[in-house]
């Protein structure tokens, strides 16, 4: 039988990137990774299984860079203020599979990489993959 570990590796070395690091922090395996957007702006994401989560599962938090916290809400920038991005679903924090967690995570990344190209173009933009946003939750991002 394999261990979560060994089936994360494994699933780290076919799919993820290969800058992705390993790391044991607080008795949790993390694996961070840098996704480059195709507007050309890198996040540092780091994913782990997290059993102490509602529904335990995979989350994936935004390491870097700083997000600004008007936009750290589920409605705005699906980000909850703790850094774990909302992945939808259920649980809106996890996912079953770590790869499943890294999809959702790289596609917030080029959600939030539009936000902040929009915000810098002096046109603030939502989330783009967002159905519930507000005209409200736009304005003056």
């Amino acid at each position: 039988m394999t261990t979560r570990f060994e089936r994360d590796r494994a699933d780290v070395s076919k799919y993820l990137p290969a800058n992705t690091v390993h790391d044991r922090i607080e008795g949790l395996d993390v694996w961070t990774f840098v996704k480059n957007t195709e507007l050309q702006l890198s996040f540092k994401i780091s994913i782990y299984f997290c059993p102490d989560e509602a529904v335990p599962g995979y989350c994936a938090q935004l390491v870097s860079p700083p997000v600004e916290k008007s936009w750290r809400s589920v409605h705005v920038g699906h980000l909850f203020d703790d850094g774990v991005i909302c992945l939808g679903g259920e649980s809106m924090r996890t996912r079953r599979t770590l790869r499943e967690a890294y999809a959702k995570s790289c596609l917030w990344a080029e959600g939030i990489a539009v936000m902040l190209a929009s915000k810098s173009a002096g046109c603030p933009s939502e989330f783009p993959f967002s159905a519930n946003n507000t005209k409200s939750e736009v304005r003056d991002r």
